[in-house]
């Protein structure tokens, strides 16, 4: 019996604060490295407290370990230039990153480029057979055989490689798993989202709609909470 999670995390970058980066790569193999050039930019920006990633040298960390202070300055230097009038609401996007496919306790596939929290509409509809598009990049092809969601993470010449590279080039995944565990991420989104309206109204942001403009996305009509 699998058990799958489908786990949120927002990927936070801040690399553009003067800081030389690292020139060992991949950052999962040189995690200490990475570790600490990310804490440094993230100082140096105002961070106040330490963001610890969900892996070691990654810039992803799951919205429940962002302490407050933190979240709250995220949150405002995300919308800053949408409140400052730079542009408009609907060419604003949700919080960078998405969701790690985790199955007995091992992570098979990270949030690729252009990922964020909206992408719960695609594992979504994965999870009732409906083929959906991806905005993330690379994205593996999509097969259903009977109740299962086959992910194939072959990529052609064109693409990028996954990173960081899935262990298996196919996957199998029993799509009723799969969908017990978008409710479980949905449930973590709503508290969530809780505390995005507390930060909200404290900071006098008047954000309409805080959760549906940096979680689900102002297009997603698909969602069912």
């Amino acid at each position: 019996m699998l058990t799958i999670d489908l786990i949120p995390v927002i990927e936070i970058g801040y690399n553009n604060q003067g800081i030389t980066a690292p020139h060992k790569y991949p950052y999962w193999e040189h995690p200490e490295i990475w570790n600490a050039y990310h804490q440094e930019c993230f100082e140096k920006a105002g961070f106040k407290d330490k963001l610890t990633p969900y892996l070691k040298g990654s810039s992803f960390f799951k919205p429940s370990e962002i302490t407050d202070n933190n979240l709250t300055k995220l949150t405002i230097d995300h919308t800053q230039e949408m409140r400052d009038g730079k542009y408009e609401r609907q060419q604003a996007a949700t919080f960078f990153g998405g969701y790690v496919l985790n199955i007995n306790g091992k992570d098979k596939y990270f949030p690729q480029c252009c990922g964020g929290l909206s992408d719960i509409v695609y594992w979504d509809s994965l999870s009732t057979q409906q083929k959906t598009y991806y905005e993330g990049h690379p994205a593996p092809q999509i097969k259903f055989d009977g109740d299962n969601v086959i992910f194939d993470f072959l990529v052609d010449e064109f693409d990028g490689p996954f990173e960081p590279a899935p262990s298996e080039i196919t996957l199998s995944v029993d799509r009723y798993e799969l969908k017990k565990a978008v409710e479980k991420a949905k449930t973590a989104l709503q508290s969530f989202e809780k505390r995005l309206d507390k930060i909200n109204e404290a900071e006098k942001l008047n954000i309409e709609n805080i959760g549906k403009l940096l979680i689900w996305g102002d297009d997603n009509q698909e969602i069912k909470l």
